[in-house]
């Protein structure tokens, strides 16, 4: 069952000290905290800020213009239960005009909650997790037949068989989803999935079934090919990529790409793996592109790495990495 947070909004007995908008952390984990409203230039995101437990935070000072804002909150675990508002938002600290074409801007797109404020000059939201916080998808309208209703835009990343049972993997926002026969998922759907090419990009609805870490079990209802994005070479990128690409910089280090997965080697050992998404730009990259975003695995709460596209050739690469500054040349050699 879906957690409940416990909110409790303070409009005439706000925090000492905290005028504007304010979030108090009563619960025992570091929140961090991210906000939405209409602002001049249309619907406007914002974060995100730390929230330390016993401790309360201003994110909006001065009095309150608004009767409606927006807001998200978020632990290592995942996310505290939302709303149906959806907001762009990214790993780093950001603000973002517009709500719509997250996924071909560079950014995440996920759900806020919304809090009435009125006529009232301040607000205090009082975080209180009471179970678990839950993890970062955008829920389909409708009841489920076997879980939470979900849609999602992901990369098909390949089918496999264990015990004669075959189950089938779509990475999304460094979630892995996993439809398998085992399931309530027509054994047709997943009998007709290995024929696609690995990265290819799907839309998939179906109902979430359970949850642990980053991967997801699901139920697949449907699937087709994602709507075609703004820059068509984006999927030529990803199968560009396909193989393995030595660094040039002699340090036995390479990157090895199956499908939308990335390993990074160093000295014949494996460093990191991450699922990759290639993007027009993102949010560190000035409105550059296109880009390499990296969601680390297991691990996607540290946010994902973003590499700017810098030269590409049949057997040349260059990247800049546009969180740290350091730019990395590949030669493909497999």
């Amino acid at each position: 069952m879906r957690s409940a947070l416990c909110l409790m909004p303070l409009l005439s007995l706000a925090s000492p000290g905290f005028a504007g908008l304010s979030f108090c952390n009563q619960g025992s984990t570091l929140a961090t905290v991210a906000i939405g409203y209409k602002g001049d230039g249309g619907w406007t995101s914002e974060g995100w800020w730390r929230v330390d437990p016993g401790d309360c935070r201003e994110v909006i000072s001065g009095d309150l213009t608004k009767r409606y804002y927006y807001w998200r909150a978020t632990t290592q675990d995942g996310a505290f239960p939302t709303g149906d508002y959806g907001f762009c938002t990214q790993s780093d600290a950001f603000t973002i005009v517009g709500d719509q074409d997250c996924d071909a801007r560079g950014y995440r797109r996920q759900m806020f909650d919304e809090v009435e404020v009125g006529t009232a000059n301040d607000h205090t939201v009082h975080l209180l997790a009471q179970d678990a916080p839950q993890p970062d998808w955008a829920p389909d309208s409708g009841p489920g037949t076997y879980g939470e209703p979900l849609t999602l835009v992901g990369y098909f990343n390949g089918c496999w068989s264990s015990d004669e049972v075959t189950s089938c993997e779509v990475h999304a926002d460094g979630w892995t989803y996993i439809a398998s026969e085992e399931g309530p998922t027509d054994p047709a759907i997943l009998q007709a999935l290995p024929v696609l090419p690995d990265g290819m990009r799907l839309t998939v609805q179906g109902d979430l079934i359970a949850h642990s870490g980053t991967q997801a079990q699901i139920m697949i209802r449907d699937v087709s090919a994602a709507p075609p994005r703004p820059t068509p070479d984006l999927d030529g990128l990803l199968d560009h990529l396909q193989g393995v690409w030595d660094s040039d910089a002699g340090d036995s280090y390479a990157w090895i790409v199956q499908g939308t997965v990335l390993q990074e080697i160093h000295d014949a050992n494996l460093m990191r793996q991450s699922h990759l998404q290639i993007a027009p730009h993102c949010a560190a990259s000035d409105g550059q592109g296109p880009v390499i975003i990296a969601w680390p695995d297991p691990d996607p709460g540290d946010g994902p790495a973003c590499f700017l596209v810098t030269e590409l050739a049949q057997r040349h690469l260059v990247l800049r990495d546009m969180v740290h500054g350091q730019f990395h040349s590949f030669t493909y050699s497999d």
